[in-house]
């Protein structure tokens, strides 16, 4: 079944490597013009690439600012649709009246690094989760892709752990359209909560230390590795986009992503306040979750 992939241009590799594996019909992004080396047949507009390619899913890649009114497009023309974060005002008529299915979030459920990392969490002998930090690249400039980012993050965070903190310290820094974000907390349990989001796209690090061990895993290094009192090991890690495995399974086992633990819908709008307060104030905010 034909699917139609929505995503920034930032993402050329990502939306190229998904066509390798999925038969992607069209790649669309609501900007005038584009350079891009991909493969992928780009459209300027979304109603023309349904018409065209009659895709019967829609995944959206990335935010912008009428993200709500081309999912509102999809659903009213009976076209599934996967977003990969949450999606501001969307009506929620539109998805009621709908026959499509709308699945928002749960990327990192099909990523090989987040399931390894928890499949170690879970081991005995890592016992207590004491700290986590998350660094990540906004895809593009601007608010939307620094807040999509920080929801991503959030919602990994919360089920890598296993508990939602509950409360949350936002600060945010502008210079010209790139912006620097850092929430922390910490859980019920005692575990400290570090996420990042800088302008650059391609980072990637993930430290999770425990009383018995310590896991980490970046952009930068090849593998996965694991620490403890016997020393340090690598697992070896090819790492395609999760994104491929996220529309596989929603496309070929007619079932929707699996859920955030804590909705990314739901913890969306309260992350975007948050983060508005804090440039607005220019200073750290708290906000009770």
């Amino acid at each position: 079944m034909a699917i139609a992939l929505v995503a920034h241009p930032t993402l050329d590799v990502v939306p190229e490597q998904i066509g390798d594996a999925l038969p992607i019909t069209g790649l669309y992004y609501p900007i005038r013009s584009r350079q891009s080396d991909s493969t992928l047949r780009f459209y300027g507009d979304l109603r023309a690439m349904l018409a065209e390619t009659g895709a019967r899913t829609c995944a959206f890649l990335s935010p912008y600012q009428n993200l709500h009114k081309d999912v509102k497009t999809c659903l009213e023309a009976g076209v599934d649709v996967l977003c990969g974060g949450p999606i501001p005002k969307l009506d929620d008529q539109a998805t009621l009246q709908s026959k499509a299915r709308l699945a928002i979030g749960g990327i990192h459920h099909s990523s090989t690094l987040f399931n390894k990392a928890l499949q170690q969490r879970l081991n005995p002998s890592f016992a207590q989760a004491v700290y986590l930090r998350l660094l990540s690249g906004a895809q593009g400039p601007g608010l939307l892709p620094a807040w999509w980012a920080a929801c991503k993050q959030w919602t990994l965070a919360i089920d890598l752990l296993g508990e939602t903190p509950l409360q949350l310290h936002i600060s945010a820094y502008r210079q010209g359209r790139a912006y620097q974000i850092a929430l922390t907390a910490a859980t019920t349990s005692g575990t400290t909560v570090q996420l990042l989001i800088a302008p650059q796209r391609t980072l990637t690090e993930l430290t999770l230390l425990g009383t018995g061990g310590t896991i980490s895993a970046s952009s930068a290094q090849s593998g996965i590795a694991l620490s403890n009192a016997q020393g340090t090991r690598i697992m070896p890690d090819v790492l395609p986009p999760a994104e491929i495995e996220w529309l596989r399974r929603f496309q070929h086992e007619n079932a929707p992503p699996q859920p955030d633990g804590a909705s990314i819908s739901d913890c969306g709008p309260l992350l975007l306040r948050g983060l508005r307060q804090a440039l607005r104030q220019k200073r750290p905010i708290a906000l009770k979750l």
